[in-house]
This record gives structure tokens, C-alpha cells and sequence, in this order.
């Protein structure tokens, strides 16, 4: 049987038939490591989706050709027609573009096609136990982190509408989540009331409160918040709650003193 492990993607400099020596096309492919000292590869899109088939090189031919691209984070995928991976693939499509590899000494390599229903089978498997590992808290917690810098960014760019999707949906995220990321969440809580955006801070902080209901911590930070946005009301709530948690929680003592009298001078 052929043992795959999944190695991630990287990336080729490609060229395209026909074309002069100096134009070179970058592509990314799925790879994974065998047992028997070759490499299976899978192409991608320019959009980085599964496109083509499989194929398998000798591991001298992949050291000197392909470039590891660690930023790039795809699970393993195996044939884009679904259909093909459902019923055993008897056939495979015609390859939808072509592509020429070449060796440390500029040699055209030809890849061999993997086609067996058996090594399908395995990169199946193996997509299904990538998608395991992501469910761990150490994995959930650096996709969380990567999709809240991509709201940062977003924001940056002045995408202010995509960047509150995101961030919403960040705030209403529910597989894979556990207690121990409460911390996620109050950094991003945080991150979110300097910058400006009590209402998507609030969303934050309140998950926190969600999955540690007994931090009083938490239910401080969540009356900060509703103070900022000017929900007196709600600001004394959280206060309370905290402070019945904790009596010696100094902070909140003197933040609902200052609030009362806030409120009853009119201000």
C-alpha cells in the first residue's frame, strides 16, 4: 500500500509550451511525501483551487524543482471533479493545460500520472485527518489569529463592510472552540475598542464571557465597552456582576462609583 503525508503546497516556475525560454509561469501544487522515495504532486489554479490530475515525481526531481510556500495554508485535496474521487475513478479528464517541468539542468522531466483508485483513497483519508488536526485548540486558535489579521488588513485597505463581516463572524465561531480560548477573544476585544469599534469589540468580549461565565475579569471588560458606547445601563450590569464575583476587584468598584455619579449628574 502507498503511505502519503501531506506535506503542504509549494511552488514551480513553469515553462509553458511553445513559449520563449525566458517566460516562466508560477504554479502551486499540493504535495505529498511517499514511502517509496518518489513525491506526489497536485496542481492548483491560479486561484489556488484543485486543478488537473496527480502525478508522481522522483524525490531528486522535486528537491531541485519545487519551493516549499509556507504562507500558503490549503488542506489536502485530491481531484477537482468530485464525481471521479466518488465512484473509483475509472478515467481520468484530459489534463487542462499544459506544462513542462524541467531538472537542475534544464532537462524536461515528465511526471507519472497517479491514477490508482488506492492512492485516491489515501489522499482522501489523509484530507479528512488534516481536517482533524485542525479541530485541535493550538489550530483553531492560529486560524482564528490569521483571519483576524486578514480583517485588519481589510480595514487598512478602507474595506470597512468585509472587515465587520469577518470579524462578526469570528465573534460567532463555534467548531472547534473551548474555554482556553477566551484568551483569543479578549485580545481581539482589545485589539478592536482601541481601534474604535466598540460594537464588534462587544461581540468579542461577550464570547468571552460566553465560554467563562465566572470571569470577572471579562465582565469588566464587557462594561468598558458598553460605557463606550454610552449604554450606562448595561455598564452598571456588567460592573455588578463582576463585582459580586470578586469583592476585592478595586477597578470595577471605582469604574461603577465614577458611572453612578456619571449618570446622576447628566453628563
Amino acid at each position: 500500500m502507498l503511505h502519503l503525508e501531506y506535506k503542504g503546497v509549494y511552488s514551480t516556475f513553469e515553462y509553458e509550451q511553445n513559449s520563449a525560454p525566458a517566460e516562466q509561469t508560477k504554479r502551486n501544487w499540493l504535495v505529498w511525501f511517499t514511502d517509496n522515495d518518489t513525491v506526489m504532486i497536485q496542481a492548483l489554479s491560479v486561484q489556488n483551487t484543485v486543478a488537473g490530475q496527480q502525478y508522481r515525481l522522483r524525490i531528486e526531481d522535486f528537491i531541485h524543482r519545487f519551493v516549499e510556500e509556507p504562507e500558503v495554508l490549503l488542506p489536502p485535496q485530491v481531484l477537482a471533479h468530485a464525481h471521479l474521487v466518488e465512484h473509483e475513478a475509472r478515467s481520468l479528464p484530459d489534463e487542462p493545460y499544459k506544462f513542462v517541468l524541467k531538472d537542475k539542468y534544464g532537462s524536461e522531466v515528465t511526471p507519472e500520472l497517479v491514477s490508482s483508485s488506492e492512492a485516491l483513497e489515501i489522499a482522501r483519508k489523509e484530507a479528512e485527518r488534516f481536517a482533524e488536526e485542525q479541530k485541535t485548540p493550538e489550530n483553531v486558535s492560529k486560524n482564528l489569529k490569521a483571519s483576524f489579521e486578514e480583517a485588519l488588513v481589510a480595514l487598512e485597505n478602507g474595506d470597512r463592510r468585509n472587515a465587520l463581516k469577518v470579524l462578526t463572524k469570528l465573534a460567532e465561531s463555534k467548531e472547534g472552540i473551548v474555554p482556553e480560548h477566551k484568551h483569543v477573544f479578549a485580545d481581539f476585544g482589545s485589539n478592536l475598542r482601541k481601534q474604535k469599534l466598540p460594537a464588534a469589540a462587544l461581540q468579542h468580549q461577550l464570547r468571552v464571557v460566553e465560554l467563562s461565565p465566572d470571569d470577572d475579569h471579562a465582565l469588566f471588560n464587557v462594561a468598558r465597552v458598553y460605557y463606550d458606547m454610552g449604554d450606562f445601563g448595561n455598564t452598571i450590569r456588567y460592573l455588578n456582576r463582576a463585582i459580586s464575583l470578586n469583592k476585592n476587584l478595586r477597578p470595577a468598584k471605582l469604574f461603577l462609583e465614577y458611572v453612578r455619579s456619571e449618570r446622576r449628574s447628566g453628563r
